[in-house]
């Protein structure tokens, strides 16, 4: 089942972030004051509007509050990101990812009911979409053009199996560099059991790794 998701703050941050969800065929509103900020995303969001988030009357009517997950990327305002949280929180939205501006402002987002606050500057809008869209993927960090390298957290209904009985390379044209277990690292061999739990290191294509998400946690 797709996740739906509400983007608040519609600059490069967030646009990218919405554009990116988008693209991986989430249902994605997409909110900004600013009508030049919408128009720049009206092509590839379907559903942008300009509206106040700051008005919590605003966002309740135009349903923020039945998404799984809001993303405040509103840069440079912090009573606007302040407000849109609080107005986020009275709506009963569990995932509210907030941009920071700098890393003083964590705590207080933190403390009025942020779930995640992260900095651009550490972490892309690219890697922070895949993140948010896959409740198993941990890490993602873009390698080199359409490759990728993640973490991800095999899921509880997994049947544990080898990787030579999985043939990932000819499944799934992806290569697991790394697999995590009790929080100790090891560099895999052929006949290692993936087993429920574990946490696996992937790199390859974003399309493949997707795929192999799905198998892990089906």
């Amino acid at each position: 089942m797709k996740k739906s998701f509400v983007v608040i703050g519609l600059g490069r941050f967030g646009s990218n972030v919405a554009k990116t969800l988008a693209d991986m065929k989430c249902d994605v509103l997409a909110i900004d004051i600013k009508e030049e900020s919408v128009k720049g995303v009206s092509k590839q969001i379907p559903h942008c509007v300009i509206a106040d988030a700051t008005k919590y009357d605003v966002l309740s009517e135009l349903g923020a509050g039945t998404t799984d997950h809001a993303v405040v990327a509103i840069g440079g305002n912090l009573q606007a990101s302040i407000l849109t949280i609080v107005n986020l929180k009275k709506l009963n939205v569990k995932h509210i990812t907030v941009r920071a501006d700098v890393e003083e402002h964590k705590e207080l987002f933190e403390m009025i009911g942020a779930t995640e606050v992260i900095i651009p500057e550490e972490a892309s809008a690219v890697s922070l979409a895949n993140q948010i869209n896959s409740d198993s993927i941990l890490d993602y960090h873009v390698v080199a053009d359409d490759y990728v390298m993640v973490k991800i957290i095999v899921g509880k209904k997994f049947v544990a199996k080898s990787l030579i009985e999985m043939d990932i390379r000819n499944n799934f044209d992806v290569n697991i560099v790394g697999i995590i277990k009790n929080d100790v690292f090891a560099i895999p061999h052929g006949t290692d059991k993936i087993n429920p739990n574990d946490i696996v290191v992937v790199a390859g294509k974003k399309p493949n790794i997707r795929k192999f998400d799905t198998f892990l946690n089906n």
